[in-house]
């Protein structure tokens, strides 16, 4: 139990930085669309499940964190305000930490990974100059305004593409890019004969980028400790 608290007073006090005001609620319209959205200095998370805000808030995939297996059932809505500024993904720790008493650490584990590269002909990407970075995503497609290759990874490793490996950038690319992604996840790809090709051939046709998988070291979030109902409001 010190492990814990001490793991999860970490959490809280990581760089001083807390929301000024968060709301924590339990969500029970099931398995269906989640939001998440930062707007001026509020966070707005809609019927996402704590494995998503831990996800978010530690900046790790789905295939990086190791819990109970509730962590990807239970949902929640999550409001926060920060005093001043964008909310920071520290800000959120201190909120799992405080609310749902999270306790975690961090392993290196032998995985399956897939590295993103550069495919054979080069890459398909306008680099644009630097600024602040937006996507907006929805069932197979991807609008990227400034996104750097390590963003895009992380987001190939996200619960948009289902991949349920990591994704470590290749590339070799510095710099933001701007550019545009169209898929069909494999549980869509009979519905259609006009679908989008597989994520897979998506990244070469579209960007000039591929997946390749192999073995590596991959760091794991371990949860050591968490509640399944938050504390309240």
């Amino acid at each position: 139990m010190k492990r814990f608290a001490a793991v999860a007073f970490l959490c809280s006090a990581l760089f001083g930085q807390t929301f000024e005001v968060a709301s924590v609620k339990p969500n029970d319209n099931g398995p269906g669309h989640s939001d998440v959205d930062v707007d001026g200095n509020l966070l707005r998370m809609k019927n996402v499940t704590l494995k998503a805000c831990i996800v978010w808030a530690f900046r790790t995939t789905d295939a990086q964190v190791s819990g109970p297996s509730w962590l990807e059932s239970e949902r929640f809505d999550i409001v926060a305000k920060a005093e001043s500024g964008s909310p920071q993904p520290a800000m959120l720790q201190a909120v799992l930490a405080d609310r749902f008493k999270l306790a975690v650490h961090r392993e290196t584990r032998e995985q399956t990974l897939y590295e993103l590269v550069v495919a054979k002909n080069g890459p398909k990407l306008k680099k644009v100059d630097p600024g602040e970075d937006d996507t907006t995503s929805r069932r197979g497609h991807l609008t990227a305004t400034r996104v750097s290759m390590p963003a895009l990874a992380r987001f190939l490793a996200g619960p948009n593409i289902r991949l349920g490996r990591p994704v470590v950038d290749k590339t070799g690319l510095d710099g933001v890019f701007d550019f545009t992604l169209d898929w069909t996840l494999d549980s869509d790809a009979e519905k259609s004969p006009d679908h989008p090709p597989s994520i897979f051939v998506a990244l070469q046709e579209q960007l000039g980028l591929k997946l390749e998988a192999r073995k590596g070291p991959v760091e794991v979030l371990i949860v050591d400790h968490v509640e399944k109902v938050p504390t309240e409001n």
